[in-house]
């Protein structure tokens, strides 16, 4: 016989001898909460860590400060950008800024760069 067959005969041999235990003992069922086993000591729970892009890729430049020094050299380029004719995008990626801080930069020093060409 093949040495599988005998393994599953075997365990087929121990599953009756178990079911007729558990007759002879009165056939009573008792309930056992889902994911503990009868001996185990139970279920650690621990907390769930944060879902999302935080976690995985955080990123390098958040919250760098930028002096009122770096501001005047960035803000004299912008210029410089307006007059070789780029557009606010194209001049914040020149210029090596977010777009985001190219537009506070222009409010707060009142620079004259449209929003469109």
């Amino acid at each position: 016989m093949h040495p599988t067959l005998e393994v599953h005969n075997q365990e087929q041999a121990n599953l009756e001898t178990a079911k007729a235990a558990f007759f002879a003992s009165g056939g009573t069922a008792q309930f056992i909460r889902p994911g503990v086993g009868k001996d185990s000591p139970g279920i650690s729970h621990e907390p769930k860590r944060p879902y999302g892009y935080a976690r995985i890729a955080p990123k390098s430049k958040r919250g760098r400060v930028i002096n009122t020094d770096h501001e005047v050299m960035i803000c004299a380029q912008l210029v410089e950008c307006r007059k070789a004719g780029m557009t606010r995008y194209k001049a914040s990626k020149h210029v090596g800024i977010s777009e985001t801080l190219c537009r506070r930069l222009i409010a707060d020093h009142s620079l004259d760069f449209p929003k469109a060409g």
